[in-house]
């Protein structure tokens, strides 16, 4: 009777090292794939030379993929040659075993 006790337990355990390893990696790729897309709007701004329809288009998709992206422009030359963009992009992060359910921003700087 000892050994089942023990077993159960040591698979109860198992199971649960599992599940929160799982969970964990789930939210590390949510945060990855949200890094990632930040980096594909600020080079997309960027090689578009601040276009506003091509800014509207990446807020479009990245409603789609369930962000929030917030591009804010600034001219900061006399001569208005030289511009940048401020790329705010907000996910939600999530462990639901854990009872994490955040919202997260990542920024870039477009160039």
């Amino acid at each position: 009777m000892k050994e089942i006790i023990s077993i159960y337990s040591a698979l109860f355990i198992l199971l649960l090292n599992m599940a929160s390893g799982l969970s964990v990696a789930v939210a590390t790729e949510q945060v990855e794939q949200a890094k990632s897309y930040k980096t594909e709007v600020v080079a997309e701004i960027e090689n578009s030379n601040f276009n506003p329809t091509v800014i509207d288009a990446c807020k479009t998709k990245a409603a789609e993929r369930g962000y929030t992206l917030s591009v804010e422009s600034c001219v900061y030359d006399a001569a208005h040659d030289i511009q940048t963009a401020e790329v705010v992009l907000t996910y939600k992060y999530a462990m639901p075993l854990f009872g994490v359910d955040e919202t997260r921003t990542t920024r870039g700087i477009a160039r």
